[in-house]
């Protein structure tokens, strides 16, 4: 049911710009935020840094006072999407510096972003122990077929008319209180475009806003896709993939798209084993699944994983925000991993 539309040629561009103290301090804490996300960079000759998104690029060139951003991106939502991306950025590194940041050729006034739509829901049902199946239908999927494994989900507040996003004269999107929707990041586990149907598997919590809203999810109700975004299927002959719940979902889609001569390990960490149903795998691929109940985790697993050979290899890992910054060190300095041959998110954070 996962199909992958056939890539474009057509790249569409936009342009902005943002005053700041000082450019080149600005800059250098954009790359370190930037390096926490476990993306690429690079810095050119010409000192602009740029900044690859899997969606598409941000390009942030010096001036006097000032930064140009240049994005790139293979639509129209990706290009918003990209936008937003800076504009969390930069909220990172200047607070206060985003309301100045001014995209030209953008403003819709009034209009929903470019990369929302609406969704019907046409089933919730229970997944293994620990988790509800979305399924959705919507209109327009090609390009969460193609450009990105994940999406945002926007579950408006019931008992009262529904507020969704809209684009202000600046391009940016004005968003509802919290109170009136609630956005999360989540795995697209299956498509089907041609049918206009997404799957999302969603981790049952108790407190969880997304899991409290599905225990009265109801077919019909409408809620909101954003997106895609995220990376794509790591096309590599040795995998290694690890993961807690909020992960699991990503790693079944992962190995059901893997080649059959794929190699590797999946550790999957969940409470109890039969929380989440375990995918199939290739033969080539050691799956394993580590139980908190009995004091088991990742990290161990991972310690004892074959990484497999340089060049041909790609370590993906998602966690709580804190475990994941200890992986992510202890894969490149113990055991010698390159950067682009791993990536490491922290999906959730205790914060």
């Amino acid at each position: 049911m996962n199909q992958r539309i056939a890539g474009h040629a057509d790249i569409f561009h936009a342009g902005g710009t943002l005053r700041v103290r000082e450019t080149a301090s600005f800059l250098a804490s954009v790359a370190e935020t930037w390096d926490g996300f476990d993306l690429g960079c690079e810095t050119t000759e010409a000192g602009a840094l740029v900044l690859m998104a899997g969606i598409g690029t941000i390009e942030l060139l010096p001036g006097a006072g000032h930064v140009e951003i240049r994005i790139s991106g293979p639509n129209e939502g990706a290009l918003f999407m990209l936008r937003e991306t800076v504009e969390a950025v930069v909220g990172t590194v200047e607070p206060g510096s985003v309301a100045d940041l001014d995209w030209s050729g953008t403003a819709r006034h009034g209009a929903l972003p470019p990369n929302f739509r609406l969704a019907r829901i046409e089933d919730v049902a229970p997944i293994g122990k620990r988790f509800w199946r979305l399924t959705i239908r919507a209109r327009d999927l090609a390009a969460f077929a193609r450009d990105g494994l994940h999406l945002r989900l926007a579950l408006p507040a019931r008992g009262m008319p529904a507020r969704w996003p809209v684009l202000n004269g600046t391009g940016r999107a004005e968003w509802p209180p919290a109170d009136r929707l609630h956005v999360a990041v989540y795995t697209i586990r299956e498509i089907d475009p041609a049918a206009g149907i997404i799957v999302i598997d969603i981790f049952r919590h108790a407190g969880g806003r997304t899991s409290d809203w599905m225990e009265l999810a109801q077919p019909g109700e409408i809620v909101g896709l954003l997106g895609p975004g995220g990376g794509w299927f790591p096309e590599v002959a040795h995998l290694v993939l690890a993961g807690d719940e909020t992960a699991l979902p990503a790693i079944a889609r992962m190995l059901e798209a893997a080649g059959p001569e794929t190699t590797g390990t999946a550790i999957l960490e969940m409470e109890n084993r039969g929380d989440y149903p375990l995918p199939a795998v290739p033969q080539g691929v050691d799956l394993r699944v580590v139980e908190r109940s009995a004091g088991e985790g990742i990290e161990a697993a991972l310690g004892e994983a074959d990484l497999g050979p340089e060049g041909a290899r790609h370590v993906w890992v998602a966690v709580e925000k804190g475990r994941a910054a200890a992986i992510r060190a202890h894969l490149r300095v113990r055991r010698g991993l390159g950067r682009r041959e791993s990536c490491v998110s922290g999906y959730w954070s205790r914060d």
